[in-house]
């Protein structure tokens, strides 16, 4: 015991639990222990920490014992730290979409969906989400191939709906590059943004802008103060454990002036 780490001890606790049911998926895993099956298999894979409070609610549903629980949290609580203190200093390169991938899935929906397998009332249906995203369910296989076919969705014989995107950024181009696709993905968000406007109350959204006169030399280092404070916000609001909605986060920043 004292040699293997947390996820070793949830490694053969499914295994075990798995021997007496060889139907036991790791999505009733996940459910047994009250996560949602693509956090746990992240966790597993070692892509996630753990927060020191899982640890102790996973502990106590596993029947570890006291000293176990406290040995764990402690330990988990350095990775944790170590791995939230690089992301907010930005040491964590994302690896970029490939452009020809994100040709194919320049819709914002094939991301909604990947970020609903987060949520703790994820069902790994195809009408389920249809339904929580109000589109056709057509359109929804549609998605759910696409994403299939470019290696960032898999799902198991067992069921289970898998995020293999973990670590990816659709920030694909340069300060120079353009492309079609981006322009497109682009335009779909606002759009979203002007129905959100128009339909949501303020409790739900938060809308705001400002105009201000400056210098246009400032402008790369602008766009990079945004990227920090997008990738700051959104570790803010992913390391939540409990997911119940998916929001989008929109920045715009661009000259009013027409060129002389």
């Amino acid at each position: 015991m004292n040699t293997k780490n947390f996820v070793d001890v949830l490694k053969d606790h499914y295994k075990e639990k798995r021997a007496g049911d060889r139907h036991f998926s790791q999505r009733a895993y996940a459910r047994y222990i009250g996560i949602d099956d693509s956090r746990l298999s992240k966790i597993l894979r070692g892509k996630r920490p753990i927060h020191p409070e899982l640890v102790e609610a996973i502990g106590r549903k596993i029947q570890l014992s006291d000293q176990a629980i406290e040995a764990f949290k402690k330990a988990e609580l350095q990775k944790y730290r170590r791995h939230t203190r690089r992301a907010k200093n930005n040491m964590v390169k994302l690896q970029k979409i490939p452009l020809e991938t994100f040709k194919i899935i320049s819709d914002p929906q094939h991301y909604h969906i990947l970020e609903l397998l987060k949520l703790k009332s994820f069902q790994p249906d195809v009408q389920w989400v249809a339904v929580v995203m109000g589109i056709p369910v057509s359109q929804a296989q549609e998605c759910i191939d696409r994403l299939q076919a470019v290696g960032l969705l898999r799902i198991e014989n067992d069921g289970t709906w898998i995020d293999i995107s973990d670590g990816f950024t659709t920030d694909i181009l340069s300060d120079v590059a353009a492309s079609e696709a981006h322009r497109r993905f682009q335009k779909a968000v606002l759009l979203r943004s002007v129905q959100a406007l128009q339909d949501l109350s303020l409790g739900h959204r938060d809308q705001s802008s400002i105009l201000v006169a400056t210098d246009s030399r400032k402008l790369h280092e602008a766009k990079q103060m945004i990227k920090a404070f997008r990738r700051k916000l959104g570790l803010f609001l992913s390391e939540s454990e409990t997911k119940d909605q998916v929001f989008q986060l929109s920045l715009s920043l661009y000259p009013l002036n027409k060129e002389e």
